[in-house]
């Protein structure tokens, strides 16, 4: 029987699907790993703003707990908005019941400037934060946990350090402001995580995708460092392929890494049928010259080009092919693809016949 991963999503509703359960249950779809939730509010919330918040009553929290773990082998979950102390309370008696590891996502501010957290709730959060495997706090959380200001990346590491002294391992975000470079403490081992920075304003659901992945590929076996280096590049991914929808700040696509992978399949298969088309072509022999070799390619919506190792050579009378189909090789046709913008690509020589059946205007 078929099975994957489980992972606990403890969050708060979106009700414009950018971040919150719903961001944090695409991103793990996307990765293969089933999703299961408490879900701790609900938001009247879109791209330009939160427009209220419905806070879950604890009692009820605890009974989703008590439902997902009497029947789901859980092993880690992470959290969203936690909105008061009483929720907080709540979501820490159970994680300690059921030996849950968490990564903790102090949610404060929606990227749109709401509050998400009472403010006399911070010492509550602090004190999750420390039971927690690890906390990703994004600079200003950081500033409001560690009670200093972040201007540059000497203070980012400097309150890093401090956080980990407080409440245990943590990666403080810098995001645009430090060019795309977190800093993480680790078991007493700082180091820096660092992606291209992504000129956009689309950064709706970023920290979410970001702690929904690193619970995602603890579930499917990885450490906690490689853990955080590969969500890295997943949450840099979909910050590039970020949407433009909505009329404020339009969210991340954690859709965007496995889309681009079925694209890249979906090239091969169509270069495949192709390839076989022109295998059993004879008129397509007539067109090559014996010392040039053809090529095919296919562009993906993501800009990767599929294309053949070798290429098409010409075989006394016969076509053959050679190498297996490959993505974004170093090669004429992959470089012409990635210039002229076509889907298909054909690269064929400029021999006499081909010249010949060429109309020019």
């Amino acid at each position: 029987m078929k099975n994957r991963p489980i992972a606990l999503i403890i969050a708060g509703s979106d009700s414009g699907g950018g971040a919150g359960l719903q961001a944090d249950l695409k991103t793990l779809t996307s990765m293969g790993v089933f999703g299961v939730t408490v879900i701790t509010g609900l938001t009247a919330q879109n791209t330009i703003g939160v427009k209220s918040i419905y806070n879950v009553d604890p009692s009820f929290i605890s009974s989703q707990f008590d439902a997902v773990m009497e029947d789901f082998s859980v092993k880690f979950g992470k959290t969203g908005m936690l909105s008061n102390e009483s929720i907080i309370k709540a979501v820490q008696e159970k994680v300690k019941e059921y030996n849950l590891k968490l990564v903790v996502d102090p949610v404060m501010v929606s990227k749109t400037g709401s509050p998400l957290l009472d403010e006399s709730s911070v010492d509550a959060l602090k004190s999750l934060m420390k039971d927690a495997l690890l906390s990703t706090p994004n600079k200003y959380e950081a500033e409001k946990l560690a009670g200093e200001k972040i201007t540059s990346l000497d203070d980012l590491k400097r309150v890093a350090r401090k956080l980990y002294n407080d409440i245990g391992n943590v990666v403080v975000k810098g995001g645009n402001m430090f060019n795309g470079t977190d800093v993480a403490m680790l078991d007493g081992q700082e180091m820096e995580i660092k992606s291209p920075k992504v000129n956009t304003s689309n950064l709706h659901g970023s920290g979410d995708v970001f702690s929904a992945s690193i619970v995602g590929f603890l579930s499917k076996g990885a450490s906690l460092i490689e853990a955080i280096e590969e969500s890295k590049k997943f949450v840099y991914f979909s910050i590039l392929n970020s949407l433009s929808i909505g009329k404020g700040k339009g969210p991340v696509d954690p859709f965007a890494s496995a889309e681009s992978v079925m694209e890249r399949e979906n090239g091969r298969k169509t270069l495949e049928e192709l390839l076989h088309f022109i295998e059993g072509n004879k008129k397509f022999v007539s067109l090559m010259r014996d010392d040039f070799k053809a090529n095919v390619s296919y562009l993906t919506n993501y800009g990767d080009v599929i294309s053949l190792a070798g290429g098409i050579i010409k075989y006394i009378d016969k076509i053959k092919l050679d190498g297996p189909l490959l993505v974004n090789l170093d090669n004429d046709v992959t470089r012409i693809a990635k210039k002229v913008g076509g889907r298909i690509g054909i690269l064929l020589p400029f021999s006499p016949l081909i010249l010949k059946k060429q109309k020019w205007e």
